[in-house]
């Protein structure tokens, strides 16, 4: 095998590949292509286009170890072959899933999983200057419970049946999986259906014309009246998905526990304190304050009080009895 001038063999560049996909990231650098190319399946995968260098590629990589433990590993099955300045071989990658992505995994973490697929290289200049890769994600997929199983009728069955008889977590992770569904349906972008969930809608690409079509398909297919508000309501696919299974499981909104309805607005603060929210917050405030002019009857002054306050002092106010909500970053 030659070597090109100042560059490295095809088999360093090889086992530097398997190197880079077991975690060795520092080395991308040095091996890979400033102008690197990618061809990698659609479902799932980042736009190829956003892969064109070692450090690109070696961030992809880690957010893909980073759902799994540190002894998973890339192992050689068959090969590799070289072929002028190619070469292919295929692998078989084990290890054990400990949460994250895909979010609409509904297996346990710490499940084992083992997959299989084929790398194809292009060398040029002592590097890698191209990528070809062709896995069985879908078998991934079925390990980790994020695709339906054998029977087709179960996937087309009405949502609220194949909810049927499913724990709060996997009727919630199903939930999750139909919520990221439909909003990569209305973006045309399959990466949003592999987000983790707690992504705002906002940050995955939603605007107010794809979350009116979102609250209308899910009206439709929980067969729930749901509010026109329901991605401002819930403003994360895992807060909708909540939601909605407290909605499907059968209790009113009479018979819940109302500290519930305030649990899950404390556990959205840190998200809506970020900037860009200030309006959001702003409507809260106004919301908050009206409801407590409902339910209790303060003396004249206190109402006095409460009524000509802003939002940004009902919220000065509810940090100091119920404790400042902890800013993310």
């Amino acid at each position: 095998m030659s070597r090109a001038t100042g560059g490295h063999s095809p088999q360093e560049l090889w086992n530097a590949w398997n190197r880079l996909w077991n975690g060795d990231y520092a080395i991308a650098d040095d091996y890979v292509s400033r102008t690197m190319r990618v061809n990698i399946p659609e479902f799932g995968m980042p736009d190829p286009a956003t892969l064109s260098d070692g450090p690109r590629i070696a961030a992809w990589i880690a957010a893909f170890r980073s759902s799994y433990d540190d002894d998973a590993a890339i192992t050689g099955e068959l090969g590799p072959f070289f072929v002028g300045d190619y070469a292919i071989g295929r692998w078989v990658f084990r290890g054990t899933w400990t949460g994250g992505r895909p979010a609409i995994a509904t297996v346990e973490p710490g499940t084992g999983v083992t997959f299989r697929g084929v790398d194809i290289l292009r060398f040029e200049d002592g590097r890698i200057a191209e990528y070809w890769l062709t896995d069985d994600q879908l078998d991934l997929y079925a390990q980790l419970g994020a695709v339906a199983g054998p029977d087709a009728r179960a996937q087309q069955a009405p949502l609220p049946a194949r909810l049927a008889g499913l724990g709060a977590d996997a009727g919630r992770a199903v939930l999750v999986e139909r919520v990221l569904h439909l909003a990569a349906e209305l973006l045309e972008d399959e990466e949003v259906s592999g987000a983790a969930g707690t992504e705002t809608f906002l940050s995955l690409g939603l605007d107010s014309l794809s979350a009116v079509e979102l609250h209308s398909r899910l009206q439709q297919e929980t067969g729930l009246r749901l509010p026109a508000t329901l991605t401002f309501d819930f403003p994360t696919p895992r807060a909708l998905a909540g939601s909605l299974w407290t909605r499907l499981d059968g209790r009113s909104a009479d018979s819940a526990d109302p500290l519930d309805a305030l649990a899950r607005l404390e556990e959205l603060a840190p998200a809506l304190a970020g900037p860009g929210q200030e309006a959001l917050r702003a409507e809260i405030g106004d919301r908050l304050a009206g409801l407590a002019k409902r339910l209790v009857a303060p003396p004249a002054a206190a109402r006095e009080q409460i009524e000509e306050a802003s939002a940004a002092e009902l919220f000065a106010y509810l940090d100091s009895r119920l404790g400042p909500a902890e800013h993310s970053g």
